[in-house]
């Protein structure tokens, strides 16, 4: 139920709760709310006390079917990365020394200790390392 805010004539304003039909009964002037003095209350315009509840029905509510979605897009998300990992080619890093196409990393780094010295050489170590790895 909403919260409708209320003046009593003195000046001072409350808040009451109405149902959808109280309020439009007291609009239409069907029905008139009175304090406990007798004096009619006078509904006030008051657009800071708006406020609503979203709340699960029967088909479920915002909150039910936004795990839904979620819970959907989870699953789906495995799905799919195990159809990248089975179908998407995964192209490798050719060993090659400036364009020139070698047979693996351990070459390649042979020729640069010999061209530029050891130095130029340890640049190459994670690859060579990442090559003796590999089954």
């Amino acid at each position: 139920m909403p919260t409708y805010t209320f003046r009593r004539p003195d000046g001072q304003t409350f808040t009451k709760r109405l149902s959808f039909k109280d309020f439009h009964s007291i609009q239409e002037g069907e029905k008139i709310l009175e304090d406990l003095d007798g004096n009619e209350l006078v509904l006030v315009f008051n657009p800071g006390a708006v406020g609503f509840v979203l709340k699960d029905g029967e088909t479920g509510g915002w909150p039910s079917k936004a795990e839904a979605e979620n819970k959907y897009r989870r699953e789906h998300r495995k799905v799919m990365a195990k159809r990248e990992k089975d179908h998407v080619f995964k192209s490798r890093l050719v060993p090659n020394y400036k364009g020139e196409e070698a047979h693996n990393w351990s070459d390649v780094q042979d020729h640069v200790r010999t061209k530029k010295g050891e130095l130029a050489a340890s640049t190459y170590d994670h690859l060579v390392s990442r090559e003796s790895n590999r089954p």
